[in-house]
């Protein structure tokens, strides 16, 4: 674990950035979390790197829409926090119409988890974990062309899970 700490924390990054701010953790804290649950994982058969960063991603993804509803967020959108699925990496705050509740996000994943786990797979590396595109195809043995198919046709998907038809069309 002493090795995958740096690219926890980078995760954690991307996903507190994708937060715009509006989450009150830190990326230490989001890391560690995210570490101590991994630790803990004595009954999982990791695969390889894509696996791990899958898992790790989706531990974070949860330990957030858990402390968002420990927050109060409620259905109709009082507290809920956003995270963009088409924001630059690197910062740039997403406009209004970019940007969707995780909570929303974390039922419309479970979904497509079950659908499709290698698409859903992809995106959390993508969207969650903060991976390029090249990278994704390397760490899940695939073609940058199918995944970047994988990327659009799982945004729509989302999308209309989520009631926001064309929101999260695919730039990549």
């Amino acid at each position: 674990m002493a090795r995958v700490y740096p690219m926890l924390r980078e995760i954690a990054s991307v996903q507190l950035r994708r937060a715009e701010g509006r989450v009150t953790l830190r990326t230490t804290d989001l890391a560690h979390e995210a570490y101590e649950r991994l630790r803990k994982q004595e009954r999982v058969d990791w695969q390889n790197r894509s696996h791990f960063y899958a898992i790790a991603a989706t531990v974070m993804r949860r330990f957030i829409v858990d402390y968002l509803r420990q927050r109060g967020a409620d259905k109709r959108g009082g507290e809920l926090e956003i995270v963009s699925l088409d924001a630059d990496l690197h910062g740039e705050v997403p406009q209004p119409e970019q940007v969707i509740d995780w909570l929303s996000l974390d039922q419309a994943m479970t979904r497509l988890a079950e659908k499709d786990a290698a698409m859903a797979k992809v995106i959390e590396l993508r969207v969650f974990s903060g991976l390029g595109i090249d990278e994704i195809a390397d760490l899940m043995a695939s073609s940058t062309a199918t995944v970047g198919r994988q990327l659009r046709f799982a945004r729509v998907w989302l999308a209309e899970q989520m009631g926001n038809p064309g929101q999260l069309d695919a730039h990549d």
